[in-house]
């Protein structure tokens, strides 16, 4: 698959915010988290002026018809709840430009059908999740604290180049921005899971990894019955820093890594405890 670099002229970027920073907010429960980014940001692959204006009004359509889609614009992710998929918005940005005229015609109709034929096969930049990927208890944790416990061993305390967070728990999903310091500057997450500067999270050298949680369970499951009486944090730092040197699957980017991307998130979850 090809991924285009990003080229927007500040006409585009300035409606485009505009239009976000008045948008209405989400439904109860499925907002984002954070400050969003500038849309432009966001996607990456090369849209002009106009397409870059009716991508971003054809998310807003999409997203106006109900609560099945969140957009995560500071992480560059769409997460939509039926089907329960994550996928990458500069994958999404990608086909909107391969589609021109058409795509400038409708623009709600081309994001939809966007959404619905990328997200169909899982690959770079595509997710497959599950809604009943935890009902009940692990080891004490429910949903939520096990996507926090797998949260803490990448993120907390604070892994140099992790810039921001969010775990989706209704469809399973960890998002994790990777931001090289020497090329960003930010600050480490705050407790709300975002960076404190004011720059995007995953713009200019910025990428997002989305892990599947309900995966992550389903190896933890596996472990726990191989090896009944090992720590709880013990076995789940193991068992997730297997995912992440492994590359999935269960595991993707909005972009393709680079190397040294790759090497932050591997180092954040296979540091020790006892050396975070």
């Amino acid at each position: 698959m090809v991924w285009i670099a990003l080229a927007v002229s500040a006409a585009a970027v300035a409606a485009a915010l505009a239009w976000w920073l008045r948008r209405d907010r989400p439904a109860a429960g499925r907002g984002p988290e954070g400050p969003q980014e500038a849309p432009e940001r966001a996607w990456g692959p090369t849209l002009d002026t106009e397409a870059g204006i009716a991508f971003t009004e054809g998310l807003r359509a999409f997203h106006d018809e109900g609560d099945a889609l969140l957009l995560e614009l500071s992480q560059s992710v769409v997460v939509t709840s039926d089907p329960p998929r994550a996928l990458s918005l500069p994958l999404l940005a990608e086909g909107f430009a391969a589609r021109g005229e058409a795509a400038l015609h409708d623009p709600a109709e081309a994001v939809r059908d966007l959404v619905a034929s990328r997200g169909a096969v899982e690959g770079p930049g595509v997710l497959h999740l599950r809604a009943a990927w935890l009902d009940g208890m692990v080891d004490g944790m429910d949903r939520r604290h096990f996507a926090e416990a797998v949260r803490e061993i990448v993120c907390a305390p604070p892994a140099a180049g992790i810039t921001a967070w969010k775990a989706e728990e209704e469809t399973g999903v960890l998002l994790i921005t990777v931001r090289p310091a020497a090329a960003s500057g930010e600050a480490a997450p705050d407790e709300a899971g975002v960076g404190e500067a004011g720059e995007p999270a995953a713009g200019e050298g910025g990428n997002t990894v989305m892990i599947d949680l309900g995966r992550v369970l389903d190896r933890y499951r596996e472990a726990r019955e191989e090896q009944p009486g090992a720590p709880v944090e013990a076995l789940l730092r193991t068992v997730v820093s297997h995912v992440v040197a492994s590359g999935g699957p269960g595991l993707t980017w909005t972009r393709p890594p680079t190397g040294e991307q790759d090497g932050i998130l591997l180092s954040a979850a296979t540091a020790p405890a006892t050396l975070r």
